[in-house]
């Protein structure tokens, strides 16, 4: 089929032949299945699969999910998976699905070469934080290609079909809804440039898109009593500003530090300089889309709100910030897609469309800033090839190193530790464990409710509520300990993610586990030696 010329360099064809596409989804989905056997499950990804597993109806899971700060569209999938498999390996093939089906409509539908198609899949955030880590974020992923791929295709529009698929993408994650916003301003105003703002298809997809909003939203709410991410920040904090900048460079460029504990960290460490880099980034994306009105309000508008909400709300981590790398593929799909109409003829415009001042040859300052601003944008368009190529190639050398230290080591000690405790038959005795939120993945791969010291209480996931109590002093530990062993006239095991100073409690250590990628699933079991009367 043939292939013509595209911006930056790029070619493109309508559909990729079915052998490359075949090979290339079979290759993700079983190097993905290798590397997902092999994964420790953590405690974000025990927590969702506790909460479905624990509920016993669709009432109570939405319920449990009140303090999760997620909709729960993810969560309603693994409740449905978790009716017909105890096993969380039921959370994880479901989650390479979903992953596979997003690369299986980017390799598809999108408009990159084959080369650069290869490296985005097999890059860090598709290959492994959104595909080997279960979590949410994947069926944002998506949802975010999918409506991209309707909207640039099919003609006439298939407008009912976005405004489901833009529903779905609101109940996937703060982050997904966010998405959405910018999405379906976009559908809304091309709905109403083709003049079919008033059909039947379009009155439809955006009355989904606004129930799928308000659903969100009233998901989002917290209950009164939540303990989690209460703070809002409105004041003008320079060393926080520059933290939130910095997210743009770590998801754009997730070069981890080469180090054993590398989840997270970026090999360059000072959020200063990531800063500085993130505004040349963002410069860069800005000007490449500068004179195409869809590409830079999606981009600009959806990574201001992203940072808005990072600096106002919650800092987030790589995988949160992951989501302004999405917004610039989306952005260059929509820049680089010839079967989206009007691209060509708005870069047009924008040459054409200056002010009468500039039209008519006065050499002020606008004139030349414009001037400037149109050479830097012809700039990066000319060399957008080369730098998107770079770029992902960055990608896929952060995917690979993740990928290999996990199938090397263990990304969590959760899963020894609880293999241990079954072979000693140490987990016959009532387990108390703090802090709960490394606890949980414990409590799961052992398959029963344990003693949490944070709330006093046995549980499974964890209750993000205010009578949770954080950073516990080892006499308030091991008080709640004794009463345990009181009531239960037996020893009691405790399982800690950190260690006790060695001989200031009367506690037995009994093993330590300490090669987690993630310090916090780091394990130390002790045995408090039941009281006697």
């Amino acid at each position: 089929m043939e292939s013509r010329p595209e911006k930056g360099g790029a070619s493109r064809t309508p559909g990729e032949g079915a052998g490359f596409l075949w090979l290339a989804i079979l290759g993700f989905f079983f190097l993905g299945l290798i590397l997902l056997l092999r994964h420790e499950m953590w405690q974000d990804e025990w927590q969702a699969w506790l909460i479905a597993r624990e509920s016993a109806s669709l009432p109570e899971l939405f319920r449990n999910l009140r303090y999760e700060g997620h909709p729960g569209l993810w969560h309603l999938g693994l409740y449905l998976v978790s009716r017909v498999a105890f096993d969380p390996l039921g959370m994880q093939l479901l989650h390479l699905t979903v992953a596979t089906a997003s690369v299986y409509v980017f390799l598809r539908y999108s408009p990159f070469t084959r080369l650069q198609k290869i490296l985005f899949i097999l890059g860090y955030f598709p290959f492994y934080e959104y595909a080997v880590i279960s979590r949410n974020y994947g069926l944002g992923v998506f949802a975010l290609f999918s409506f991209l791929a309707v909207f640039c295709r099919t003609r006439p529009r298939n407008y009912p079909l976005l405004g489901v698929i833009l529903f779905f993408l609101c109940q996937t994650s703060v982050y997904g809804l966010m998405l959405a916003l910018v999405l379906g301003v976009i559908l809304f105003w091309t709905a109403i440039r083709e003049r079919t703002a008033r059909t039947w298809g379009a009155c439809a997809a955006f009355a989904l898109f606004l129930l799928g909003v308000g659903l969100s939203v009233l998901q989002l709410v917290p209950p009164a009593d939540s303990g989690f991410a209460l703070d809002w920040k409105f004041d003008l904090d320079l060393p926080h500003l520059a933290r939130t900048l910095a997210a743009v460079w770590k998801s754009y460029v997730p070069l981890p530090a080469l180090d054993y504990h590398f989840w997270g960290t970026n090999l360059i460490p000072d959020p200063r300089w990531q800063a500085l880099l993130s505004v040349m980034l963002l410069a860069f994306g800005l000007l490449l889309f500068g004179r195409q009105p869809l590409p830079l309000f999606l981009y600009g508008v959806g990574t201001l709100g992203i940072l808005a909400f990072t600096y106002i709300k919650y800092p987030g981590s790589l995988r949160h910030h992951g989501h302004l790398y999405l917004l610039f593929i989306a952005g260059l799909w929509l820049f680089l897609d010839s079967s989206f109409p009007g691209t060509e003829h708005e870069s047009s415009v924008g040459r054409a469309s200056a002010p009468a001042g500039l039209r008519s040859g006065h050499r002020g300052p606008l004139h030349y800033f414009s001037k400037l601003a149109t050479a830097l944008s012809d700039f990066c368009q000319a060399h957008l090839k080369l730098a998107l190529t770079a770029l992902l190639a960055v990608h896929l050398a952060a995917g690979v190193w993740a990928a290999s230290l996990d199938l090397l080591y263990p990304f969590s000690e959760a899963k020894e530790a609880a293999a241990l405790m079954r072979r000693q038959g140490l987990d016959r005795l009532p387990i108390l464990g703090d802090a709960d939120d490394a606890a949980c993945s414990v409590a799961g791969y052992l398959g029963c409710r344990i003693y949490y010291a944070a709330c006093r209480g046995p549980g499974s996931f964890v209750v993000w509520n205010r009578e949770r109590k954080t950073e516990l002093k080892a006499e308030e530990l091991l008080r709640q300990a004794r009463e345990l062993s009181r009531r239960q006239q037996t020893d009691v095991l405790l399982l800690l993610n950190y260690e006790l100073p060695p001989g200031e409690f009367p506690v037995i250590p009994l093993q330590k586990f300490t090669r987690s990628l993630v310090p916090v699933e780091n394990y130390h079991l002790y045995l408090m030696p039941m009281a006697k009367p």
